[in-house]
């Protein structure tokens, strides 16, 4: 299960998550409101976010301006807990895609700091000639160090919802209020390859699990997942996500 990361650690650790995004002088002064100083309803949403490695646009902001601090100050975080290690040699990439431009080589047992998930993508931060590097790598070249999650078993299911719980088995999920919910699921091994949500392709982890995040509205929302194997569907699931008791 993946951890959720606070802001404390994104300042400290990722320092430039977005920044081939954004352009300094393109956009309006940002602005940072610390995490003491936010709401319920948006530590709430920060929270669900984090989950899946992924940032709120205040923690954007607030990545951005410790950025451009560090470079003024020309410093790099030192003594940073990388959580992962390499399988192999590859290369850094500054997208999500071989063609793209390629930042440096890094080798097999590299540490790395996983930051975010772009389907079969990690962000990663490394440390290159004693410069902190941010980039692409494949994520099945990710190894967690002190070994890897324990694989999830769907039993006889091939695709599995581990959370929120089921109120109608493989029909509808009841949810407290209308907002931004993580979807957890699993698939089973070795007989799926590829997930769709809605549309979307979701990235499969090394011990069957995915993830996929959207926004719930009172009129409640359908969830279709389709589970592929070598391009072809085994398994569909659909099932409706409503907000009630």
């Amino acid at each position: 299960m993946r951890k959720i990361l606070t802001l404390s650690v994104f300042l400290l650790l990722l320092l430039s998550s977005v920044l081939f995004a954004h352009s300094a002088k393109n956009h309006k002064p940002l602005k940072c409101i610390p995490e003491e100083q936010l709401t319920k309803a948006q530590l709430s949403n920060q929270k669900t976010w984090n989950y899946l490695h992924l940032l709120t646009k205040n923690q954007q902001n607030c990545l951005l301006l410790e950025l451009e601090k560090r470079k003024k100050d020309n410093s790099c975080p030192k003594n940073i807990s990388y959580g992962h290690t390499l399988s192999n040699r590859t290369k850094l990439y500054l997208e999500a895609n071989k063609n793209s431009d390629i930042i440096s080589d890094l080798d097999k047992n590299q540490e790395v700091l996983f930051i975010s998930e772009n389907k079969n993508w990690a962000y990663v931060s490394t440390k290159v000639s004693d410069e902190c590097v941010e980039g692409f790598v494949e994520s099945k070249l990710l190894i967690k160090k002190g070994g890897v999650d324990k694989v999830i078993s769907v039993g006889d299911s091939l695709i599995s919802i581990t959370d929120p719980a089921w109120a109608e088995q493989d029909k509808l999920i009841l949810v407290n209020a209308e907002g931004t919910i993580s979807i957890e699921g699993a698939v089973a091994e070795g007989k799926i390859d590829q997930i769709i949500i809605n549309g979307d392709e979701e990235n499969i982890l090394s011990n069957n699990s995915f993830a996929y995040l959207t926004f719930v509205p009172k009129a409640g929302k359908e969830i279709r997942i389709i589970g592929n194997k070598n391009g072809k569907k085994v398994k569909e699931l659909t099932f409706v996500v409503k907000v009630g008791n």
